[in-house]
């Protein structure tokens, strides 16, 4: 019997993997996994530091009176619960439809519910950025990374009813929201690739993101003072860096709703798939971990980072109310902060942690 050669596949094709190498192989979720251990490591570190220290509400600079900063983080406070009672009820809706407690919508909220810690990111080399103490907050969590460059990053007044809620419901609010606008342009023109739909969904963050100088300025809550390439809406103390802020936020508020947003012929997100050898729980787990990842490295790294280089560029400080200003750093009016003249200030140099000069301790 003559001998039988197998057949060779043509040159430059590409052998189908084995049942071994795709049992072996990983993917996005494993990788975005990978990632998310040493940040969830620095996380609970972090937090539990706070914890440890007993956090404490910042109330010392609030007016005391009842004028429409006041009543401006009333209504957003408000605003935030009553989103999050909406969404809560889709999240109860879709739990009993699927008959299980974790389903992808309840792990997305779990992993946003962990970006309490970076509300004050971008303080985290020095002041730039400061909400009003008339919201209910917490000295922020910053004071205790054991990264931080900042010595008293932890003055933050982290607003913990209205950022937080938003954080762990209204993003994924946001994420339905956009996601019916991206069917609706789907539907409209079939033709429109993933990239075209990702840019309309980053431009509907973008327009969310506009709520910032719309509202929150002119009723005093928010502000970046020394930031360039800013314009002043509300006072000269209440500046806001459109171009690049409304950019990053928006994109920030895109991606993590893209991942909501796109799924597979299979109907997974990035964050499931590929984990059909694992078994549910194993499953279930790295998808947390993985959608973790997101939220963490969107935040840190696609939101916060480029603020940095503003920071760096500040111009000095306009005098500010008290409640906004939160004995952050010396601007006109205020002398004898713990750390000193703010950034801008002629002769400025930052301090960083670990300065024997600081008096006293950070929150």
């Amino acid at each position: 019997m003559a001998a039988t050669v197998p057949a060779q596949p043509p040159r430059g094709a590409v052998s189908a993997p084995s049942d071994t190498a795709r049992r072996r192989a990983w993917g996005w979720p494993h990788y975005l996994a990978l990632l998310a251990l040493p940040i969830l490591f620095l996380e609970t570190w972090t937090v539990v530091s706070w914890l440890a220290d007993g956090p404490s509400q910042i109330t010392e600079y609030r007016t005391g009176e009842h004028g429409k900063e006041f009543w401006g983080a009333r209504g957003f406070e408000a605003f935030a619960i009553v989103l999050s009672l909406w969404v809560i009820s889709k999240l109860i809706k879709d739990c009993r439809a699927q008959g299980r407690l974790l389903t992808f919508d309840v792990m997305f909220c779990i992993a946003c519910a962990t970006l309490f810690w970076a509300n004050g990111g971008n303080n985290f080399f020095q002041p730039m950025f400061s909400i009003s103490s008339e919201f209910v907050n917490l000295n922020d969590t910053c004071g205790h990374n054991p990264l931080i460059v900042n010595p008293d990053c932890g003055r933050f007044a982290n607003p913990m009813i209205f950022l937080g809620l938003f954080e762990v419901f209204g993003l994924l609010g946001c994420a339905m929201l956009l996601g019916g606008v991206a069917r609706r342009c789907k539907e409209r023109w079939p033709g429109l690739t993933r990239p075209q739909l990702y840019g309309i969904v980053s431009l509907g963050g973008c327009v969310l993101v506009l709520g910032e100088p719309a509202v929150l300025l002119p009723l005093n809550l928010w502000t970046f003072p020394g930031t360039p390439l800013s314009v002043s809406i509300g006072g000269e103390a209440f500046r806001y860096p459109f171009a690049p802020e409304v950019l990053v936020f928006g994109l920030w508020i895109g991606t993590i709703a893209a991942v909501r947003i796109f799924k597979d012929d299979n109907g997974l997100a990035i964050v499931e798939r590929g984990l059909d050898r694992h078994s549910p729980r194993v499953r279930t787990g790295i998808t947390l971990l993985a959608m973790y990842g997101v939220v963490q490295i969107a935040t840190w790294g696609q939101s916060t980072a480029p603020m940095w280089v503003l920071g760096f560029n500040q111009q000095q400080w306009p005098a500010m109310p008290a409640h906004v200003q939160n004995g952050l750093c010396d601007s006109p009016g205020v002398t004898g902060t713990r750390y000193g003249p703010c950034p801008g200030t002629p002769g400025y140099r930052m301090p960083i942690r670990g300065d024997s000069g600081l008096p006293g301790q950070s929150p």
